[in-house]
C-alpha cells in the first residue's frame, strides 16, 4: 500500500509516541494567571538568537504541524521594535527544552489564547484554567523515577488521535517538550504529550510512564475538545 508523506510521519510518530507514552516496568513556572498571545505562522522561518536579521538561526519553524497539518501557533514571551521592525520572542518547540528564538512579527497573525495548563509532578495532579481561573482539575500519571516527565514552559504543538493498541481513538496533546532521558526512542525523539491512559498500566495518581502524562480517556477528550494550539503548560515539581 501506497501512503502520503504525512500518512508515513503520522506512522512513525505514533509508534514511537506509544513506546514512549507506554508503561513498561529547571526551572520552576509562574502561576497560570491570565491570558497570554501567541503567534500564528503564515509562513515558514528561521528563529533566531536575537532580534537582528543577520543573527545566528537557532530553529526552522514549519509553517504547518507535522500530524495535523494546522498552522503552527508558538507563544509569544516578547515583543520589542528595532528600525520600524516588529519582533517576536517566541517558545521553540524541540531540544533543548525551554529553549526561546526571535521572528518577525509580520510573518504571524497574534491569537489570544485564555486557556493554560499546570502540571503538578509531585501532587500528580494537572490544573487547567480559562482566564485565571480553575476550570477542572484532573488525576494523572506521571513519568516514572527513571523516566522522569521534564520540568518547564511547555505548549500544545496540534492536538492527535492515537490509534493504538493501548488507545484506539483516544487523544493526545502533542507538547513542544521531549524527554530529558529519552533521545532516541523506537523510531521517534521522545515527545512528550498529554495524552489518554486507554488500557495502559499505572494507576492514576502514580508515576508510571516514559515521560507523558497520562489522563482518563473522557479527559484527554474534554482536553482536545477545548485546548487550543499554542496554549502554555506549565510542568512543575
Amino acid at each position: 500500500m501506497v501512503t502520503s508523506p504525512k500518512t508515513r510521519a503520522a506512522l512513525v510518530f505514533t509508534t514511537a509516541f506509544a513506546a514512549l507514552c507506554g508503561s513498561s516496568a529547571v526551572a520552576a513556572a509562574s502561576a497560570p494567571t491570565r491570558p497570554h498571545e501567541a503567534a500564528e505562522l503564515l509562513v515558514p522561518v528561521r528563529a533566531k538568537a536575537t532580534p537582528s536579521i543577520t543573527a545566528n538561526s537557532v530553529r526552522y519553524l514549519a509553517e504547518f504541524t507535522p500530524l495535523s497539518g494546522k498552522r503552527s501557533v508558538l507563544p509569544i514571551v516578547e515583543r520589542r521594535t528595532i528600525d520600524n521592525t516588529e519582533w517576536l520572542r517566541v517558545m521553540l518547540p524541540g531540544r533543548p527544552n525551554n529553549r526561546t528564538g526571535w521572528i518577525h512579527a509580520d510573518v504571524t497573525r497574534t491569537v489570544k489564547l485564555s486557556w493554560r495548563i499546570r502540571v503538578d509532578l509531585s501532587n500528580r495532579a494537572l490544573a487547567v484554567f480559562k482566564e485565571g481561573h480553575l476550570a477542572r482539575r484532573i488525576r494523572v500519571v506521571v513519568g516514572a523515577a527513571i523516566t522522569p516527565s521534564p520540568q518547564g514552559r511547555f505548549f500544545v504543538m496540534e492536538r492527535v488521535r492515537l490509534g493504538t493498541s493501548w488507545s484506539k481513538r483516544g487523544w493526545a496533546l502533542a507538547l513542544s517538550g521531549f524527554s530529558n532521558i529519552l533521545r532516541h526512542y523506537d523510531g521517534g525523539q521522545g515527545q512528550v504529550a498529554i495524552h489518554a491512559r486507554g488500557s495502559l498500566e499505572g494507576a492514576l495518581g502514580t508515576a508510571a510512564s516514559h515521560g507523558c502524562i497520562r489522563v482518563a480517556d473522557r479527559e484527554a477528550g474534554w482536553l482536545a475538545a477545548r485546548i487550543p494550539r499554542g496554549t502554555v503548560v506549565e510542568i512543575v515539581k
